[in-house]
């Protein structure tokens, strides 16, 4: 009985897969945004090894969209599809600037791929139905986010040197021409989540996380060193300062999730010793 007993109460690593549903949202460098119209689907898939009942670590993949609108206060903004103009006397296609209200908006579609280590404060099990079968718990990992360039929503222009008062699209890049609202988004996130996890059936479990995710990027709203862009309307400059290089850690974009998953028990190891497993059978 001393045998069966340690037996039993040794780890019994399991394997779960399962699918997720989720809501993403932003914050960042756009003021007073509007969450009611920046709530975001989110789907993946995810697997999980669980060393015992308080230890696990997740692998998950998603993908979904990311927006947010909003006030970037000061700046020279241009709403991707509004109309521009030609000036016949000067040659010039010319961008309105943006109207006092300063509105600014973005919409992008990313993936995402994670590892994350799990601490339950309950013992749990997938696969109970009457103890160790709910638990909350708390996830801390590593990711990483990409994000490919839309060219949809707001962008910042800047003054014409040879025309004052007409404004052209603030290009990243003097070679590539790229616009303020056409650069990819390639960046490590940490990720740090709470969360239930419960026991529907014998072999279905269900999950409820919020996970909250730093990122190292900074454009991920297209305003990368947005503090450049904040400008003096009444002497604005002719050109903005150059963006500072490489991966900051003062960065303002984050984003978090809302999800709701359901896990299945793939694989359940035996017993840790030859005399529970005859036990058992």
């Amino acid at each position: 009985m001393l045998i069966m007993s340690s037996c039993y109460a040794m780890a019994q690593p399991t394997t779960d897969l399962g699918v997720q549903v989720a809501a993403a949202t932003y914050w960042g460098d756009i003021e007073n945004a509007n969450y009611s119209k920046s709530i975001t689907p989110v789907v993946g898939i995810l697997g999980r090894y669980n060393f015992n009942k308080r230890l696990a670590i997740r692998g998950q993949l998603f993908t979904g969209n990311l927006k947010a609108e909003g006030f970037f206060e000061n700046a020279n903004i241009w709403q991707s599809g509004q109309p521009r103009f030609f000036d016949p006397v000067t040659g010039f296609e010319t961008y309105p600037r943006n109207a006092p209200d300063f509105n600014y908006y973005f919409n992008r579609s990313f993936q995402s791929v994670e590892a994350l280590f799990e601490f339950n404060f309950r013992d749990y099990k997938l696969g109970r139905t009457k103890k160790d079968n709910w638990t909350p718990f708390v996830s801390v990992g590593l990711g990483g986010f990409f994000s490919r360039a839309s060219r949809v929503g707001s962008f910042i222009l800047e003054p014409m040197e040879t025309t004052p008062g007409f404004y052209q699209p603030y290009y990243l890049d003097n070679t590539k021409r790229l616009l303020s609202n056409n650069s990819d988004v390639l960046t490590l996130t940490i990720p740090v989540g709470v969360g239930m996890k419960f026991n529907i059936t014998k072999r279905l479990g269900g999950i409820i996380e919020v996970i909250v995710r730093k990122t190292f990027a900074d454009n991920i709203d297209n305003l990368d060193d947005p503090k450049r862009f904040v400008i003096n309307l009444a002497s604005p400059p002719v050109s903005y300062p150059e963006k500072v290089s490489g991966m900051q850690l003062n960065n303002n974009d984050w984003y978090a999730t809302l999800a709701v998953s359901v896990c299945y028990q793939l694989w359940s190891s035996k017993g840790n010793c030859a005399i529970y497993d005859k036990i058992k059978k």
